[in-house]
């Protein structure tokens, strides 16, 4: 695996204040999920010659900020299904910055996307290798850079992230 902490906070980092002009400071994880605060969180697959998963869960706070910025919508035009479409759209774009540093021939899934104060999405037989907090005015970001762990059985190993 070729990809490294500060790779993931760079690509990040880069990316949402290129595209977005949202400059994200790469945080500790204290502060990195606020309970009890909405989230959207996506995923996207990554599979061929290295096969994991890229995972990003956002405030809705800085989903919406996002997504304003990204579809050039006042607040009173978004919806949430704008909201989901952006943070989708982001963590496929982050994963095909992950594709670019891993074996080839990878291929990328369309992003999986789920939202609220309170949901499970899991990645059957995959182990975390990287996790990545973030935070801006308050809202905050977590990614995370999961591999598939192929002594694990995908039918009863699973990594489950929670966000409450």
């Amino acid at each position: 695996m070729a990809i490294r902490q500060e790779d993931l906070i760079a690509m990040n980092e880069q990316m949402w204040a290129a595209m977005l002009g949202i400059p994200l400071a790469s945080t500790e994880f204290g502060g990195a999920v606020i309970h009890g605060q909405g989230y959207i969180g996506a995923c996207v697959q990554l599979v061929g010659a290295w096969e994991g998963a890229v995972r990003l869960d956002c405030s809705t706070g800085l989903a919406q900020l996002a997504a304003r910025r990204f579809l050039a919508k006042t607040p009173e035009d978004l919806t949430i299904d704008d909201l989901r479409d952006t943070v989708g759209e982001l963590t496929n774009m982050v994963a095909g910055s992950v594709k670019a540093l891993v074996a080839q021939p990878t291929h990328v899934s369309l992003p999986s996307v789920a939202d609220g104060a309170d949901y499970d999405l899991t990645v059957r037989g995959g182990r975390v290798l990287l996790q990545c907090p973030f935070e801006w005015e308050g809202n905050s970001m977590l990614v995370s850079l999961l591999e598939r762990d192929p002594e694990a059985d995908p039918l009863r190993n699973c990594t489950p992230f929670r966000v409450q």
